[in-house]
């Protein structure tokens, strides 16, 4: 299983990150979208929309209020002498998501797992992740994925009124929402980079070993191609 991770699942999130795959040019903007309320240091991360996970990671993460960033990629494609395409504006899409729960900077990296995740099993880029069938993403407290699954049994209506909310940050083709479930927790959705797939989620930690961040990557930005074997 691969151990080592890209620098720019940090360096995303500053001005100015720019690369270029497969005849596209890729511009990451930082956004802070809101705060994230973690009550019980059990985070799950998945599409709120059908929640196909509803297990938190095993690693108990530090609780309180900690702000929720995307990266979001400006998307614009490349003509046959790699130049833009000016006229184009670019498809903005959601490229990677975080919570920062400490600015100090991440000295490694390790995939968010379940109980029963045998990352031992993992072939070379191989990764577990969550299932996204409804273009979103999310990270959220236990507590408030038990409120949201509840919310969701009893009103069928409340997906389609989650998707409402999400459209007034749109712009084409990603949106966000902070949703306050109540008695202190809320959720953060967000577009999930190009649409459905399986997305993984990794733990930085910093120098000291103490958690600083959580990552989840809708692999935009292909930083697999060509590592396999390393």
């Amino acid at each position: 299983m691969r151990q080592h991770y890209p620098d720019f699942f940090e360096t995303a999130f500053t001005e100015g990150f720019r690369t270029e795959q497969h005849n596209y040019e890729y511009r990451l903007v930082p956004q802070e979208i809101g705060q994230l309320q973690v009550p019980t240091g059990k985070i799950v991360a998945n599409d709120p929309l059908v929640m196909f996970e509803t297990e938190p990671f095993t690693e108990t993460f530090p609780t309180g209020s900690f702000p929720v960033q995307l990266a979001i990629a400006q998307v614009t494609p490349l003509d046959a002498a790699g130049a833009t395409q000016g006229e184009m504006e670019p498809d903005e899409r959601v490229a990677l998501a975080r919570i920062v729960f400490d600015d100090r900077p991440v000295a490694s990296w390790k995939m968010a797992v379940w109980e029963n995740s045998d990352v031992t099993q993992l072939a070379a880029n191989e990764f577990f992740g969550y299932g996204v069938d409804a273009g979103t993403g999310a990270f959220m407290d236990e507590k408030a994925c038990k409120r949201l699954e509840s919310r969701l049994e009893q009103d069928e209506a409340f997906s389609e009124a989650l998707m409402a909310e999400m459209d007034q940050t749109y712009k084409h083709t990603r949106s966000w929402l902070v949703k306050d479930m109540g008695d202190g927790c809320n959720i953060a959705m967000f577009s999930s980079g190009w649409g459905d797939g399986s997305y993984a989620s990794y733990i930085g930690y910093d120098a000291d070993g103490q958690i600083v961040r959580l990552l989840t990557d809708f692999y935009l930005v292909d930083w697999m191609e060509g590592q396999e074997g390393e």
